[in-house]
């Protein structure tokens, strides 16, 4: 009787590995800091070797630009799929914020980690950083733009709201366990509801 072949797990594939060494990233710079973490620390936590890293990331300053950076990919991602589900604008508008809030607090991590350590970077990965912030909040800019169009919104200043609405969805990263009694969507709700008054049109 032939004897039952042995399963061995199936490898991780070259973007698994990826997100498994920028997890632990994120975990060892936001715990311990970026200058008191080792690559050799994260090679461990993730349970591969510091050899690995190399493959897939130039140095330690690399590795902490793309686990800032991981956040603004999925806004990327993630915001337009939720708008292209709805057809009015201001439905749009919510989708996106209700989206932008959960990417948020989804990958808490990563976005405390660009207050915290951004400095660490070089001066042209900071502007890339930068860069790709403001295209992540350009998603935002435009349904609001669209609401404008559409007469929903009086005529204001689209940077200063957009900026607000950024702000929102990060204090609920930055400080979810004051509001214990409310979910995140209630929190979203409610903010919107306070900041929009003097923004809908009659």
């Amino acid at each position: 009787m032939p004897r039952p072949r042995r399963r061995y797990p199936l490898r991780r594939s070259s973007e698994e590995r990826r997100e498994q060494i920028l997890t632990a990233a994120i975990l060892l710079f936001g715990r311990d800091g970026f200058h008191r973490t080792t690559v050799q620390d994260v090679a461990d936590e993730a349970k591969i070797s510091a050899g690995l890293i190399y493959q897939y990331f130039r140095d330690k300053e690399d590795l902490l630009f793309a686990a800032i950076g991981e956040i603004f990919d999925v806004y990327k991602r993630e915001i337009p799929l939720a708008v292209q589900q709805h057809t009015e604008p201001f439905a749009q508008f919510k989708a996106a914020i209700q989206t932008y809030c959960r990417v948020v607090d989804e990958h808490r991590g990563a976005a405390l980690l660009g207050y915290r350590e951004s400095r660490s970077l070089s001066r042209a990965k900071i502007k890339t950083t930068m860069k790709k912030e403001l295209q992540s909040t350009s998603l935002i800019a435009g349904c609001v733009e669209r609401c404008v169009t559409a007469k929903i919104f009086r005529p204001i200043n689209v940077d200063v709201l957009t900026y607000h609405l950024v702000v929102l969805a990060h204090s609920w990263a930055l400080n979810a366990w004051r509001l214990p009694r409310l979910t995140r969507e209630q929190y979203v709700e409610d903010c919107l509801e306070i900041i929009l008054k003097p923004v809908l049109a009659d």
